[in-house]
């Protein structure tokens, strides 16, 4: 991820095609690993940050803009330095599309300037869109609850726990089962028939 998120701070990509496909390809591995179908609203949700109710696996297309622009900001008075004058007069084109594609993801207006340069006030105005259209397209009141639920300050803390068998940590197959019909991304019925012996 290191690397991908180093040609997301350097390169304008946000519209490129091919982070879908490696969006796709996450979807299609996590679904693969969890032995059950998400839907987009699931996928979403898998997508955000663990703090953010989410598993933490990030989706290029939702980071990119971010990425890009923070990168942007926090270089801008070293390019203006070494930019000629004919040059650091115009506008920067790349960051204007990319601010477009930003905004329409977050449904926001820009970070306050001085937060600019930090990717964290970018892509948390898009995971708090993202968060507000889940629960608001939750189909029953159940279904809702439980994603506030997941979304509550700390709900996910389990997930960085790692499994260490000597002090009891590593959950049963059962334990996992349970846990994971309970998950909101799991709702409606999205588990699949099992395809291999765990």
């Amino acid at each position: 991820m290191h690397k991908l998120l180093y040609l997301l701070r350097t390169s304008e990509c946000a519209d490129n095609p091919l982070l879908s496909r490696f969006d796709n390809t996450l979807r299609t591995e996590l679904t693969t690993i969890l032995n059950v179908d998400l839907n987009d609203d699931q996928w979403t949700q898998a997508s955000l940050p663990v703090g953010d109710g989410g598993l933490g696996i990030q989706s290029a297309q939702m980071l990119a803009p971010s990425a890009f622009l923070a990168s942007a900001a926090s270089t801008l008075q070293l390019q203006q330095s070494i930019l000629p004058d004919n040059i650091r007069i115009l506008s920067d084109e790349s960051i204007e599309s990319t601010e477009s594609i930003w905004t329409n993801l977050s449904n926001s207006s820009t970070p306050a300037v001085e937060l600019h340069n930090i990717q964290k006030a970018w892509n948390g105005r898009i995971v708090e869109n993202q968060r507000y259209l889940i629960v608001s397209r939750a189909s029953s009141d159940v279904d809702k609850a439980r994603l506030l639920a997941v979304l509550s300050p700390h709900a996910g803390d389990w997930l960085h726990a790692p499994p260490i068998t000597a002090v009891g940590l590593k959950l049963s197959d059962e334990a996992v089962s349970s846990s994971s019909n309970a998950c909101p991304w799991l709702f409606n019925g999205g588990m699949r028939s099992p395809s291999r012996t765990l």
